[in-house]
């Protein structure tokens, strides 16, 4: 029995909806808005004298690849433009990345109830009435190209636009079943931090990659999830080492993982996938549904025995009319 359907009922639970998106974004005239967040930056580097930073939403909140977390908060990735920085001067002349980090923390601080967390890679605001934070990471432009302000290694080459660009054509080439196949990754990786917090998986991104990478179109979205994990299991020796960055081959997006986290996602990505690989092959549908539930947890739908038989009738009428794609009318909007 395929269960295209299930899926994508597991699909609607998880995906963020629009109604969701527009909470977490908050209305501007809110102080728990991202728009409130900003104008709180650009009032403090206006009464300092420096010139106001400008705002880029990027991240999986702008991909429309977030999912509704069971017990993490939402994370929302929101960049900020350092227009202040004299960028005629060679790198090295520049302010330093502890520097600006501390321009945004300085100018953040007091904003929420929790201090702000200056992380290596951006300053981290929480809020923790709203179960979400917004990540805060600082960029600087010379000339076309952008730079990230890394505490402990300085200014590196990253744009965010890029990647978004260039997830955009990816969903435009393969279509939107690919958007699901990754927050179906989103979804198992949710899962199985939130069963066991000691576990560090790869980051979204990371899953992102792979499953563009890899990834196989269906008419069912069990048989593509199971054949795009199918090709990054075969892969997985690779990924334990370097995931090729998908603007630019030469860098590798797992570099700042340790050799620890990165065994053990490779470990946890060959249980899951033995365990994907039982439940795909099982032809009783309530077990089948059960063996989902390892992977995805309690939110994935189980079957009762007297809904096996009613889909059975709907896949053996299909198949006597020739009908190969049934469309469940609810989950194809989704």
């Amino acid at each position: 029995m395929d269960f295209d359907k299930q899926f994508k009922e597991y699909h609607n639970k998880i995906k963020l909806s629009s109604a969701k998106k527009k909470e977490l974004i908050g209305d501007s005239r809110e102080k728990g808005s991202r728009d409130a967040l900003r104008d709180r930056i650009k009032k403090d580097f206006e009464e300092k004298g420096r010139r106001q930073p400008k705002f880029f939403m990027q991240g999986s909140f702008s991909m429309n690849t977030t999912i509704n977390p069971l017990s993490a908060e939402y994370d929302l990735d929101d960049g900020v433009y350092l227009q202040n920085i004299d960028t005629s001067k060679s790198i090295e002349e520049w302010e330093t990345p502890e520097t600006v980090h501390k321009w945004i923390v300085e100018a953040v601080d007091g904003h929420t109830s929790k201090k702000p967390t200056d992380k290596n890679l951006c300053v981290r605001v929480h809020y923790a009435d709203e179960k979400k934070h917004i990540d805060l990471p600082i960029y600087t432009q010379k000339e076309n190209i952008y730079y990230l302000a890394v505490k402990g290694k300085g200014w590196i080459e990253s744009d965010p636009k890029e990647i978004k660009d260039w997830f955009l054509k990816e969903v435009s080439k393969k279509g939107e079943q690919f958007r699901r196949i990754v927050r179906y990754m989103k979804g198992w990786k949710d899962f199985r931090e939130d069963e066991n917090n000691q576990i560090k998986l790869y980051g979204g991104f990371q899953l992102t990659v792979m499953t563009s990478y890899n990834y196989v179109s269906s008419d069912s979205d069990e048989e593509s999830f199971y054949n795009t994990i199918k090709g990054i299991k075969s892969n997985l020796w690779r990924y334990e080492h370097k995931i090729p960055h998908p603007i630019n081959d030469n860098k590798n997006i797992i570099e700042h993982y340790s050799e620890t986290r990165r065994k053990k996602f490779a470990e946890e990505f060959e249980k899951m996938f033995e365990n994907a690989k039982n439940a795909y092959e099982e032809i009783d549908c309530v077990e089948k549904s059960k063996k989902w539930q390892k992977i995805f947890g309690d939110r994935f739908p189980i079957l009762k025995k007297e809904e096996c038989e009613e889909n059975n009738k709907e896949e053996e009428a299909a198949r006597i009319t020739g009908t190969t794609d049934i469309t469940y009318t609810s989950e194809r909007q989704a």
